[in-house]
């Protein structure tokens, strides 16, 4: 037996203890140093293993010892070409490119715009034609913008119930879900939206009120309370609705405490809602220190007010593709036909990848996809050597499409606020919050 190539071992704050994590089994525990000195001689010793069967089966058990190394590479690679054809359609529409606010981080450029008639009677019939594919067996309905409840009732609201029914209709399981600044959320709405399962939200916060305001405000209109209401009012109306609230921040914003500015949330409304933390993209590139001072702590606190707290910040365990973007069973459609991947990029012609024709076929340029849908984009590139391939899941779509039409690295690693030593003892503490610690 070797030693897994996905091992991570981490001193603990007290360095006292060694965490040992395994990125294909997510297995943790933590051992003493003396201790683990011992295992990682059994893990490159044969006639140690032959001595301490029982220890050696608990560590394949694990995976921390494995037959061969390329063997782990292949169930990433096996289980990324899984989830790439899986059974599930996930179709994101955008209504319009405008939006209420002109956050200055944003690189959308907010066109006055909104999807006709035509364009919608086509997306139905693309709805349609999915659904009625053998090999989908789950439709994903997502809305996003601009901002989608800027047109709720022309386009949202009808063409949500419609492929609610069509998938229904069809024995097919329906999802819903919408990224929404959350200003328009008014409780007329979220009473509607429980009609087609529209059961999970993304809305962002820009910071403390203070901050927020500055950057979010129609034509000097405050948006914060409004924002963090209409959040509280939309978790409030059923247990089944989850939202995911975004923090974004810079070096300043995050020294803020969260804990004071979500303390009017309800205790019991808590547990439904996920804090994310994000740094705004701009600064990655000024940030004055590695993991700024505050992140942590806010997650702590955060944590200990009973909120969801993602144990991630860069990394996460990847099981299949790293984003859905990464699916071939997956789309964007634009207010005005084209027909695009990543949501992380702006709707210009440049990035456009294809429209959608009056028959309700997504015709894909393929001039510029080609060959990016054979393998894995992280096969035969350097993530296949380096050893945090389960927690980085390698480039996106959009960063493998940079790096093959702008020969840009798509390694990022050395940019983000986090690395595998924070990934390790954010998710020790989430596991022994939960309980499940080995």
């Amino acid at each position: 037996m070797v030693e897994s190539k996905y091992n991570y071992y981490i001193t603990d704050d007290d360095d006292k203890c060694v965490i040992c994590l395994n990125g294909i089994s997510r297995k943790i525990f933590s051992v003493e140093i003396k201790t683990f000195t011992f295992l990682k001689q059994l893990f490159t010793d044969e006639e140690l293993q032959k001595e301490e069967p029982e220890i050696v089966k608990w560590l394949v058990n694990m995976c921390f010892l494995v037959n061969d190394n390329k063997s782990e590479t292949d169930y990433l690679l096996k289980l990324n070409r899984e989830n790439a054809t899986s059974g599930l359609y996930h179709l994101v529409i955008n209504p319009t490119q405008d939006c209420i606010f002109r956050c200055w981080y944003c690189y959308e450029t907010h066109l006055q715009s909104r999807m006709d008639g035509n364009v919608i009677e086509n997306i139905k019939k693309l709805i349609v034609k999915t659904l009625d594919r053998e090999d989908i067996s789950q439709f994903m309905l997502g809305w996003f913008g601009g901002e989608p409840l800027m047109y709720f009732d022309e386009i949202v609201y009808p063409l949500s119930r419609f492929a609610k029914h069509e998938a229904e209709s069809r024995g097919k399981k329906f999802f819903c879900t919408m990224t929404t600044n959350g200003f328009l959320l008014s409780e007329n709405l979220i009473k509607q939206c429980k009609e087609f399962d529209l059961n999970s939200l993304q809305i962002t916060l820009d910071g403390d009120e203070k901050n927020h305001n500055k950057t979010r405000n129609r034509n000097g209109e405050p948006s914060f309370q409004k924002i963090l209401d209409n959040c509280i009012n939309y978790c409030s109306y059923s247990v089944d609705n989850r939202l995911v609230l975004r923090i974004n921040y810079t070096d300043r914003i995050i020294k803020t405490d969260f804990s004071e500015v979500l303390e009017n949330i309800p205790a019991d409304l808590r547990p439904q809602i996920e804090v994310q933390f994000k740094r705004v993209w701009q600064t990655y590139d000024i940030k004055k220190e590695k993991t700024p001072e505050g992140l942590l702590q806010n997650m702590e606190k955060l944590r200990n007010k009973n909120f969801k707290l993602a144990y991630h910040l860069d990394m996460n365990f990847v099981r299949g593709c790293l984003c859905y973007a990464d699916r071939k069973n997956y789309a964007n459609i634009n207010f005005d036909g084209k027909v695009y991947r990543c949501t992380a990029m702006d709707y210009n012609a440049a990035n456009s990848l294809g429209y959608l024709d009056n028959e309700g076929n997504i015709i894909w340029n393929d001039g510029k996809i080609r060959g990016m849908e054979d393998k894995a984009y992280y096969e035969d590139t350097k993530c296949m050597d380096c050893n945090l391939l389960p927690v980085c899941g390698g480039p996106c779509f959009m960063r493998k499409y940079q790096s093959i039409t702008q020969n840009k690295d798509f390694c990022v690693k050395d940019k983000l606020d986090s690395d595998i030593s924070v990934f390790v003892k954010q998710y020790y503490r989430t596991v022994q919050k939960n309980k499940s610690i080995i």
